[in-house]
């Protein structure tokens, strides 16, 4: 079972990657953009969202180093659960999951209407 702190950094990448995929997806549709800017545009993206994921990571792991009275043994499962997530997470190609609340496990508040 995932710790409520790691759900909320693996729920908040989700919530970064499902942002920055709708945001390929306007690229990509819309044909008004030449190929060459489409490219950068894509690059661009995909600095961007590193950046993003470390920021969170570097968060979660201030956010551990913050509670002086958590036990060691507690902070060490913290920190190997964030390794994880970094493994998960931390790409350098672009991960474009059909759904990827339900690939962590979360089930999302926004059904999608067919």
């Amino acid at each position: 079972m995932m710790s409520p702190r790691l759900m909320s950094v693996l729920g908040s990448m989700v919530a970064v990657e499902r942002m920055f995929w709708k945001l390929r997806e306007l690229i990509d549709g819309d044909s008004s953009i030449s190929p060459e800017v489409r490219e950068t545009l894509h690059v661009m993206l995909d600095a961007k969202l590193l950046s993003a994921k470390d920021k969170i990571m570097s968060d979660a792991r201030a956010a551990i180093d913050a509670t002086p009275d958590l036990p060691q043994a507690v902070r060490d499962r913290a920190y190997r659960s964030l390794d994880f997530a970094m493994k998960m997470f931390m790409t350098g190609e672009p991960r474009r999951p059909q759904d990827p609340f339900n690939e962590v496990g979360i089930c999302s508040t926004h059904l999608k209407m067919h």
